[in-house]
């Protein structure tokens, strides 16, 4: 997250082009998905929650990085915001996404959803944004967060997927495959004889992307 962090023009503007091109992949996956994009959340936001969170006395600095230390009953490892060398984390990306839904989006329940190995993480996001009174102690009242895990993506060998790998399955192609399976036990079933094509090719999508969901 180094390269999010500079101001030179240059890399503001590759920046840019890198982040329209996953963009728009993204958007023909969340399509197929119907599942609707309303955030563009802009990285001087970063910087701006950063300044915000240490003119509160929270950062600290540890090792030449920039923490916050999270103490709630028994102390845990900080969130790490930036790196020695100046680059961004995703704690500090998260917290400025969650500053900015707040100040520009005016949420009042935002709801995470992750696999479960993310669970600690954000549990230590909201404990900052609670110290920086962004969210309110009690959590029955608005504004607030909410975490909600499932079960972690594995592959073939039963080992966690790591995004920074290349050898990951594509989100599309899952959802192809899931449509193709689905669409094979419809036949298998009989139902070719019972629907139309357009009926058999919905209801195959339907149930495989939900699978998926």
């Amino acid at each position: 997250m180094i390269f999010t962090s500079g101001t030179e023009e240059k890399y503001q503007k590759a920046l840019a082009q890198i982040c329209e091109i996953n963009r728009k992949g993204s958007k023909i996956v969340y399509q197929r998905q119907g599942v609707h994009l309303g955030e563009s959340l802009n990285n001087t936001y970063i910087p701006l929650a950063l300044e915000e969170l240490d003119d509160k006395g929270l950062i600290e600095d540890d090792k030449d990085a920039k923490v916050i230390k999270i103490i709630e009953g028994n102390k845990v490892p900080p969130l790490i915001v930036t790196k020695p060398d100046g680059g961004y984390k995703y704690a500090s990306i998260d917290l400025a996404a969650l500053l900015y839904r707040l100040n520009e989006e005016k949420a009042e329940w935002i709801i995470y959803v992750t696999d479960v190995g993310q669970r600690e993480h954000f549990k230590k996001i909201f404990v900052a944004a609670k110290s920086a009174r962004w969210l309110l102690a009690d959590e029955s009242k608005y504004p607030k967060t909410s975490h909600v895990g499932f079960g972690l993506v594995l592959g073939d060998e039963g080992k966690r997927f790591r995004t920074r790998s290349t050898e990951v399955v594509k989100l599309v192609d899952l959802l192809d495959e899931a449509k193709t399976r689905c669409k094979a036990a419809l036949v298998e079933r009989g139902k070719v004889a019972e629907w139309t094509a357009e009926e058999l090719e919905q209801t195959a999508e339907a149930v495989g992307y939900g699978a998926v969901k």
